[in-house]
């Protein structure tokens, strides 16, 4: 079947690499497991062979979720978008592992965020680039997305992968890592308000957080005024998550 550019279609060839994937998951005959984007099953045959007690493939693109559903016996396919799939109708935890389609990896993980609850563990493979902001905690690679997500999940790169290992090969490294969630937690309206408050935070990066926030005239306390006359990409995501609760006692609403 013909690859969809449209799609980020990308898919893996290299066997060590895939093993190697299947290994960081640790998949055991009591695990659950959904693979994101099973494409042509390189990925699909290595998590079958861990005999997980269940595996669910959320694929995008139809044609491959009927190729996928005859190749493998006991495989459930489903045709979904990962952006928007509600993950958490699967129930139970489950390990999450996948080739993640370039042009919409961090608006996958972001989904996940929302559907932390059956989240396990993960192992991804994402653009070298995106993973490096995923586990920046400051500087030019830091930004909204990380600071949210790095509140509620730890991040690590396992390995890079060269476009070689790939069929066709993309014009970028890209890069495996691990996601853990933390014991952290809290309710979906404050985690909007909080998205809102980062999303402001980083709007204009090279100004401070007193203007991107609209905090000119701020006149609390003495610590926090600290805080917001420096640039957000200067502030780690657990100090943005204090900040961001004090000026909320404060009264400030965003």
């Amino acid at each position: 079947m013909k690859l969809k550019k449209s799609l980020g279609q990308h898919f893996l060839k290299d066997k060590s690499v895939v093993r190697r994937i299947a290994d960081a998951l640790e998949v055991s005959e009591s695990d659950c497991v959904v693979e994101i984007g099973g494409g042509g099953g390189a990925l699909t045959e290595e998590l079958i062979k861990r005999n997980p007690k269940e595996l669910v493939v959320v694929e995008i693109d139809p044609e491959w979720c009927e190729y996928l559903s005859s190749r493998f016996e006991n495989l459930r396919v489903v045709n979904a978008d990962a952006v928007k799939f509600d993950f958490s109708s699967l129930g139970g935890r489950w390990k999450f592992a996948g080739n993640l389609p370039y042009n919409v990896s961090t608006a996958i993980l972001r989904n996940l965020l929302d559907h932390r609850k059956v989240f396990e563990k993960g192992v991804f493979m994402v653009q070298k680039e995106v993973a490096d902001r995923l586990t920046a905690s400051s500087g030019k690679d830091y930004g909204y997305l990380p600071a949210l997500l790095s509140n509620f999940f730890s991040f690590k790169k396992l390995f890079d992968v060269p476009p070689g290992a790939f069929q066709p090969p993309p014009k970028v490294m890209s890069t495996v890592f691990l996601m853990e969630p933390k014991s952290f937690d809290m309710k979906e309206e404050e985690l909007l308000e909080f998205e809102r408050f980062l999303k402001k935070a980083f709007s204009h990066r090279r100004k401070k957080l007193k203007k991107n926030l609209g905090l000119k005239k701020f006149n609390g306390a003495e610590e926090v005024k600290n805080l917001i006359d420096k640039r957000a990409e200067e502030i780690p995501p657990r100090e943005l998550l204090e900040l961001f609760r004090e000026l909320k006692l404060l009264g400030y609403s965003f």
